[in-house]
């Protein structure tokens, strides 16, 4: 889980930090919450029991990804978003506030001690 929370945060950071750095780009986050995608199977196991288990009742009381999709698109071809660079929506697509702690300075130390950490292990230049 705390991966998953790091790469959340990460996403939001990028997201927020590359609106202010690039402002002829427009940048938009998207948290679709959680979507019956079989994602999980590299942590459980491809096709197991205990995948199949999860996977069912995220079925019962979530939504696919088409119907994510179909909820989205509009959101994403709305010509109103040209004007909301930086901004983060929902699985419904509404906008949400980042999190809390989430500032413009923490967003850019969090992106530089990322870039940091990639060029520590030669990932990046």
């Amino acid at each position: 889980m705390k991966a998953h929370m790091n790469t959340v945060a990460g996403n939001e950071a990028l997201v927020l930090n590359s609106a202010q750095e690039y402002p002829g780009i427009n940048f938009y986050g998207l948290n679709p919450g959680l979507v019956k995608t079989n994602i999980r199977n590299n942590l459980l196991g491809e096709n197991s029991w205990k995948s199949w288990i999860l996977e069912y009742f995220v079925g019962l009381f979530t939504k696919t990804a088409d119907q994510y999709a179909l909820r989205i698109v509009p959101l994403l071809i709305a010509p109103e978003l040209e004007e909301r660079s930086g901004t983060l929506y929902n699985d419904k697509g509404n906008a949400i506030l980042p999190s809390e702690g989430m500032t413009e300075d923490y967003a850019a130390r969090y992106v530089k001690a990322s870039e940091d950490l990639l060029r520590s292990k030669d990932i990046i230049e």
